[in-house]
């Protein structure tokens, strides 16, 4: 029996898994072999490219669900306030200036014709013409009700389903807090246009958040960038030498990515070059690469740069305003946190 023909099998096992996961710790052992035990950690590894997606669906279901309560609740109240129906309440947020003018819906018509074949051009026009009253008191009502939230104490505390724990395992080259609120994983390729566009942001959001953002670096060269792979070899090596992140500001400040380049870099950083060149040929940062571009095809991460932001998968080079709202976003879930625990 397949996933894809018993959805709802598939929901059942992925609130079994996460009702599992409440009460067992990653290290929990579920079951041993021989003696050998398989922890919970193994097992939610082994399902994450599986699980991951259906659990993302979940979380949308929820998140849905959720904002629909959210707003009853603040409708509820707003209406009992005002001495009305929730409905009526609905109704009156409707309510404002609408204008809909000729042009418009001339410009309606001209743009959606060939689906009104059918009607006369006199009934498309007045179907068009309600379409866009109605689009105009949908505008009002949402205006109306961001403006009643605003009015409101609300926090959220649904979480994005995490994953990729062990993505910071400690093997990889990090900056920034030793114990963060917010980690952020990043998958790069020193050959990147993108990835280098936005380590000017980065730079920022260490320089900001520094003791709350941690930043871990993960390796996911492009096979169609000829020179990343012996770059990212490189980097590796001189992380051997404690110079992981001054050689991939030299990467990526650098426009030609050739060996030469390399062991230019390697002599200006002060680099030892026999241990430099006997990593190179060594097994090590071939292995080591392999590592961070499995764990990207476990959880799906093709393209760079991608981000996991507390487990949170983001794609492309952020502005430092999208990464900021993001990160605010975890600190306050994370203090929410920290309070309910406390309490």
């Amino acid at each position: 029996m397949s996933f894809q023909s018993s959805p709802g099998i598939v929901l059942f096992l992925i609130l079994l898994l996460r009702l599992t996961a409440q009460a067992q710790a990653p290290e929990t052992v579920v079951a041993t072999v021989n003696g050998v035990g398989i922890t919970l950690k193994q097992v939610d590894e082994a399902v994450g490219p599986t699980v991951l997606p259906l659990q993302q669906q979940l979380y949308a279901i929820r998140k849905v669900a959720l904002e629909n309560l959210i707003t009853a609740k603040i409708l509820e109240r707003e209406a009992k306030a005002q001495g009305v129906s929730a409905d009526e309440l609905r109704r009156r947020l409707t309510q404002g200036e609408i204008n809909i003018t000729r042009v418009q819906v001339e410009e309606a018509y001209a743009q959606n014709a060939s689906f009104f074949a059918s009607m006369s051009p006199d009934e498309a026009r007045e179907r068009l013409r309600l379409d866009l009253e109605n689009q105009a008191r949908m505008k009002h009502y949402r205006a109306g009700l961001e403006a009643l939230r605003r009015k409101s104490a609300v926090t959220v505390s649904l979480t994005v389903p995490a994953f990729g724990p062990e993505l910071d395992d400690g093997s990889s080259p990090v900056r920034g807090a030793a114990k963060p609120s917010v980690t952020i994983v990043e998958f790069s390729d020193f050959e990147c246009p993108f990835c280098q566009q936005v380590q000017e942001t980065l730079n920022q959001i260490v320089e900001r958040y520094g003791d709350e953002v941690r930043l871990v670096f993960k390796h996911l060269p492009s096979e169609g960038h000829r020179n990343s792979l012996p770059a990212a070899r490189a980097a590796y090596c001189a992380g051997e030498q404690d110079r992981f992140w001054q050689f991939h500001d030299a990467l990526f400040a650098s426009r030609n990515l050739s060996a030469g380049v390399f062991d230019e870099i390697a002599a200006r950083l002060g680099l030892g070059r026999e241990k430099f060149q006997s990593c190179l040929a060594s097994e090590r940062p071939r292995s080591a690469i392999v590592k961070d571009i499995e764990a990207a095809r476990r959880y799906r991460i093709d393209s760079t740069p991608s981000f996991l932001i507390n487990g949170r998968l983001v794609k492309g080079a952020l502005s430092f305003t999208d990464f900021q709202n993001l990160i605010e976003r975890e600190l306050r879930q994370s203090l929410i946190r920290k309070t309910s625990s406390t309490n």
